[in-house]
């Protein structure tokens, strides 16, 4: 196994962000499941917990930019797994809800989810798995500082 420096956080980073997306692939086509893509389990996952939901709060909720989400809906919605309906608490916006596709991947997905996070902390104490969390977290709060590299 390679054997990163602390200088190598993002390449850390990204290898085991491949490494999480390849097993969820492989879990998801064990399941007959192979027109998803883990970038869809986010959504999916907001979907179970508050659907129906506005794009905007959806966005919010899994923390990433809307135009990226509206990408990821249209996609799921061409799949059959969401559909979107009107708001009738406000005219101007769109609910996302999830179809009887999408509500029938809710197993599938708790599945997948709890042996991901079987296998990641697999070997390694509750108190190790709270500084790993509570030191990423900072990194990201870094990272999201004033979006420009500093000391260039």
């Amino acid at each position: 196994m390679k054997e990163y420096n602390t200088g190598s956080i993002i390449a850390l980073a990204a290898s085991i962000r491949e490494q999480a997306n390849t097993l969820i692939l492989n879990a998801l086509s064990e399941c007959g499941v192979n027109d998803l893509l883990p970038a869809h389990g986010m959504v999916l996952n907001a979907l179970f917990q508050q659907g129906p939901i506005q794009m905007s709060t959806l966005a919010k909720a899994i923390g990433r930019k809307k135009n990226t989400v509206t990408g990821l809906i249209n996609t799921l919605e061409e799949r059959g797994y969401c559909r979107r309906e009107p708001d009738l608490q406000d005219a101007r916006a769109q609910l996302v809800a999830l179809t009887e596709k999408g509500e029938s991947i809710r197993a599938v997905q708790a599945k997948i989810s709890e042996s991901l996070v079987h296998q990641v902390w697999s070997g390694i104490k509750p108190d190790e798995q709270q500084v790993c969390v509570s030191t990423l977290q900072k990194i990201l709060e870094n990272l999201q500082g004033n979006g420009a590299l500093k000391n260039l």
